[in-house]
């Protein structure tokens, strides 16, 4: 299918992927694909104990005297589809297709973000003739939810102390720092009751725009999970209701786009029309609104845990916190309502928190525990990964961008991200690597309709040879 884009050989490699079933926590065959790849070029590849592959190319004769380089991105994708769409993500590949200057897929996420790095790297592994360093190619797992495979690389693992990090999702910017952040994990125990209504119903909320947590947490998208309460009030006018169960959202760091409630009343039928509050959300205009009935239930959740859940939805905080004062376009702290889900008498919640200020991570956290105290939820703080901090002088960055200037005519534009990167964690590991993030194009990662601009899948891979053979 993508035989004809290019530059041809990154496009191959990012196909060969899309047939490879690679959500967060199932990499073993795509590592094991990659692996094979760098063997198959002749040169040393290592595969650890956290399925990390590195493969290292020798300098060209030219740059034998140069400090070797790292290009890294990793392997693993989120796994998201479309209400209604059928995909396995343990077995069913990714089919790719060419709209314009896009690549999209089916209804499920593409998983541009990040294989796109893993298809430019080995493009320039394959590629004999190129001018360049010793380059050491790093595929990190397990990114998209606790950067496990950033965590687990060894010191003595990288030569390089010069890293591209090519997970960045638009063309022109160069990342030069990030947030930190970590998840605040919420339990609650709850009782169940006997159910004295006479009906069932399923409330279902779908097709919610969604997307990166951190991204595109300032765009105003809406949360399911937060919709279901407004739908729920709505429900309330017509008659009382009592909860059996409220569940959305499927990753951390995906805005959640779908929620299932299951409530019973003496009501015979609900017929609501929502459409006047699915207008408040404009960005969201796709999303479904549905009440429909269903067997009865036997038991329903406890008054005072209905009261809990409830209060929990409504007060949680969801969104920016906070902008940065040097970059005031730039979010410095905001957190993502992203699951609940029950499991037998536990409700379990997931919020992801993000920021760039410790003051404020401080603050914004301690403003999660007090709803979950308030409300009887025990909660963990999970998966932390402290800021990448801007650094004042960089000569990589310095280079990256006069080669920008000199390929292009325009200049780079340097920003701080409100986005976990792989950086963030290796600043702990390599104290004395320089880097900088950089990527093509992309467009709604981490949704059913995650693109990439293939032009710009050109020009940047351009960039990174251009500027490889100016290291």
């Amino acid at each position: 299918m993508l035989e004809n884009l290019k530059p041809e050989r990154v496009f191959h490699y990012f196909e060969e992927l899309t047939k490879i079933p690679r959500e967060s926590g199932n990499e073993q065959a795509v590592s094991d694909y990659l692996y094979s790849v760098g063997k198959s070029f002749g040169y040393e590849t290592i595969q650890d104990e956290s399925n990390n592959i590195v493969i290292r190319k020798p300098a060209h004769k030219d740059y034998i005297d140069h400090e070797p380089v790292v290009i890294q991105g990793h392997m693993d994708m989120v796994a998201e589809k479309a209400d209604g769409v059928c995909h396995d993500f343990l077995k069913d590949p990714i089919p790719v297709i060419v709209d314009g200057e896009w690549v999209k897929t089916k209804g499920t996420t593409l998983g541009a973000d990040d294989g796109i790095a893993v298809a430019m790297g080995l493009a320039i592994l394959e590629d004999k003739d190129a001018k360049h360093p010793a380059l050491e190619l790093l595929v990190t797992t397990d990114e998209e939810r606790t950067m496990a495979g950033a965590r687990a690389v060894k010191k003595e693992l990288l030569n390089g102390r010069k890293l591209l990090n090519i997970d960045a999702e638009e063309e022109g910017i160069l990342l030069s720092g990030c947030s930190g952040g970590h998840n605040v994990m919420g339990t609650l125990k709850v009782k169940f009751e006997e159910n004295d209504k006479k009906n069932t119903f399923v409330l279902s909320v779908n097709n919610m725009l969604g997307g990166h947590s951190g991204m595109e947490i300032h765009q105003q998208r809406g949360n399911s999970l937060k919709f279901t309460l407004r739908a729920l009030d709505m429900v309330r006018e017509i008659a009382d209701y009592r909860l059996v169960s409220l569940e959305g959202g499927t990753k951390h760091n995906a805005i959640p786009r779908d929620a299932k409630v299951v409530f019973t009343s003496d009501a015979e039928e609900f017929n609501i029309d929502f459409s006047k509050l699915i207008s408040e959300y404009p960005l969201d205009k796709d999303m479904r609104v549905s009440i429909e009935k269903i067997e009865n239930e036997k038991e329903v959740l406890c008054k005072g845990c209905q009261e809990k859940l409830e209060n929990v939805i409504r007060n949680i905080p969801h969104g920016v916190y906070s902008m940065m004062e040097e970059y005031p376009s730039i979010v410095e702290c905001s957190d993502n309502f992203a699951m609940i889900k029950f499991d037998g008498d536990i409700i379990r919640f997931t919020l992801s928190l993000r920021s760039s200020n410790p003051k404020t991570f401080e603050e914004y956290t301690n403003i999660v525990k007090k709803v979950y105290e308030e409300n009887s939820v025990e909660y963990t703080l999970e998966d932390y990964y402290k800021p990448w901090e801007f650094a004042k002088v960089s000569k990589l960055r310095d280079t990256a961008l006069e080669v920008y200037k000199n390929l292009t005519g325009k200049e780079m534009k340097v920003e701080v991200v409100h986005a976990a990167l792989e950086p963030a964690v290796f600043v702990d590991t390599f104290p004395d690597m320089e880097m900088i993030s950089i990527g093509p194009t992309m467009k709604d990662v981490h949704s059913p309709v995650e693109r990439l601009n293939i032009p710009s899948t050109q020009r940047t891979f351009e960039f990174v040879k251009t500027l490889l053979e100016n290291l």
